[in-house]
């Protein structure tokens, strides 16, 4: 080490503004008790390893391109593939658009509880977040645009939401995306669980002019572990987002898994309706256990308990994980992913009625 080095006084390092006091997304521990994981709201399982489609070696030698699952996407939702971007998880669509439209004195605007990871997004674009609280009833429309002025870069509605499962009507989408317009600003709407939806208004919103739509293999494809998300959004909007991201966000790998999955239309519908059926069949035990389950659009149910710590920990025991949460607005209440699956299905039940007797007590 030179002299000058070595009498040079230690400088702290420092973080960005923006990033001191936040906290990294941290996945729940391994647990050797867990043997059904209904906590990550993931999709389903391939029953046969042997069902998944052969890879072609130049898909690991070559640098991936994702023009063919943007064509593919982009035919089946009836828009250019201009308007396509392929994004490594819908976490990486929602980071671009913050990315593209926020910056220090800019705010996005939400509703929460919802997505951490849009929150977290805007500060790390420099931007402020503004928020309505909901948690039941009706979406606060009204609440949510007196927030919406010059500042605004991005309003961000989720529906159905996470974690709650709660749908936003059609046409508050379409009015606040309007509002949002009127200021220069993006709506950005996730529709990550939308599949499990008794409505989809993709096809109403692909014609605002300010809107992009977030979307997930995750969940319904069942392909979480392949990090493939995409955005559909106007070509101007569209052309930002690829500027700020990385030139190959996602793996030849998982681009192919994504093409394959896109194709299982009939696996994938009959997972939906068992999913459906389980949300209905689990929101009434839930009510009769003593619980309060929130109504769900989603692959999930939130509910309300007096205990939700040892509920929580009484259902580890018996090998299912379930998602609770640190928050205090949310510490009374668990999240249960839907397994789409008969057997695991049954095993919760068993597992809620052993922990949560009639009287929850």
């Amino acid at each position: 080490m030179s002299a000058h080095l070595q009498d040079t006084p230690a400088v702290p390092i420092r973080c960005a503004s923006r990033v001191a006091g936040l906290s990294a997304y941290r996945p729940p521990a391994p647990d050797a008790r867990i043997r059904y994981r209904l906590d990550a709201n993931e999709g389903p399982s391939i029953p046969d390893a042997g069902d998944l489609p052969a890879m072609d070696a130049e898909r690991v030698r070559r640098y991936p391109r994702a023009a063919e699952l943007e064509a593919t996407i982009a035919r089946t939702s009836g828009v250019e593939a201009s308007r396509v971007i392929v994004t490594n998880g819908a976490d990486d669509a929602i980071d671009r658009v913050c990315s593209s439209m926020l910056e220090p004195g800019r705010t996005l605007v939400t509703h929460t509880p919802t997505f951490e990871m849009i929150g977290l997004s805007a500060r790390l674009a420099g931007g402020q977040v503004r928020t309505v609280p909901w948690m039941t009833g009706e979406f606060p429309e009204g609440a949510l645009a007196d927030l919406i002025d010059a500042s605004t870069g991005v309003v961000a509605l989720v529906s159905p939401n996470n974690p709650t499962g709660r749908m936003i009507p059609t046409p508050s989408l379409v009015r606040i995306a309007r509002s949002a317009a009127s200021v220069g600003a993006v709506a950005m709407i996730d529709l990550a669980y939308v599949e499990f939806a008794d409505e989809d208004p993709t096809g109403v919103l692909l014609d605002e002019p300010n809107a992009v739509l977030v979307r997930t293999f995750s969940k319904a494809m069942g392909l979480a572990g392949c990090r493939v998300g995409y955005a559909i959004a106007p070509v101007p909007i569209a052309e930002w987002m690829r500027a700020v991201g990385g030139p190959y966000p996602v793996a030849g790998a998982s681009l192919r898994l994504a093409e394959w999955a896109l194709g299982r239309t009939a696996p994938r519908a009959a997972y939906i309706s068992r999913v459906r059926e389980e949300r209905a069949s689990l929101t009434r035990l839930l009510a009769t256990l003593g619980a309060e389950p929130l109504p769900s659009q989603g692959n999930f149910v939130l509910a309300r308990f007096r205990d939700a710590a040892g509920v929580r920990e009484g259902l580890a025991d018996r090998g299912i994980a379930v998602r609770g949460f640190s928050k205090p607005d949310l510490g009374a209440f668990l999240r249960i992913s839907l397994p789409g699956d008969e057997a695991v299905y049954a095993a919760l039940e068993t597992a809620l009625r052993s922990v949560l007797p009639e009287d929850e007590s």
